[in-house]
């Protein structure tokens, strides 16, 4: 892995790889999440649908290779991707919905780390600097898995056809 000079560190995550999340993310975020957490119904619930919506929508018309429109550039897609973190980890506490506890804030701040700890992996280029050698990765997933785990006999016979 080569890292990016002017960051310091590597930033393997590229444009079409941040698009693929943001669109996972979103729907994620709209649908089920709010259900997962045991926020299904509340105020707390619907922010975080909110947020799911805004972002798989500012998505939409990004220019990187998964934006439909295209209208706004991947680098201010990239500042509303940090806006919208530390917005959303501040509306428990604006709205008051910390008083009813930690579930109703725990899964924001937590959604805000997650999306700025994504924004430090994410070329801001869009090309990313992860270069990987793949023929080793074919080769390796090529190899017996068996072999991998252990030594001994495989546990599993494999079937015939």
């Amino acid at each position: 892995m080569t890292q990016n000079s002017s960051r310091g560190w590597p930033r393997p995550i590229d444009a079409t790889l941040h698009g693929v999340t943001d669109y996972s993310a979103g729907t994620t975020l709209m649908t089920v999440f709010p259900s997962l957490v045991g926020l299904s119904g509340t105020t707390a619930g619907t922010q975080i649908r909110v947020a799911g919506a805004v972002h798989a929508g500012y998505s939409t018309i990004t220019d990187y290779p998964l934006g439909v429109v295209k209208a706004i550039p991947y680098k201010v897609h990239l500042a509303l991707d940090a806006l919208g973190a530390v917005a959303l980890a501040a509306t428990p506490f604006l709205t008051g919905q910390y008083r009813k506890g930690t579930r109703h804030w725990a899964p924001h701040v937590g959604l805000c780390l997650f999306e700025l700890g994504s924004l430090l992996l994410t070329d801001p280029t869009g090309r990313g600097d992860y270069k990987a050698n793949v023929a080793a990765v074919r080769e390796g997933n090529m190899e017996d898995p068996h072999r991998k785990i252990h030594d001994g006999a495989p546990a599993v016979t494999p079937a015939t056809a």
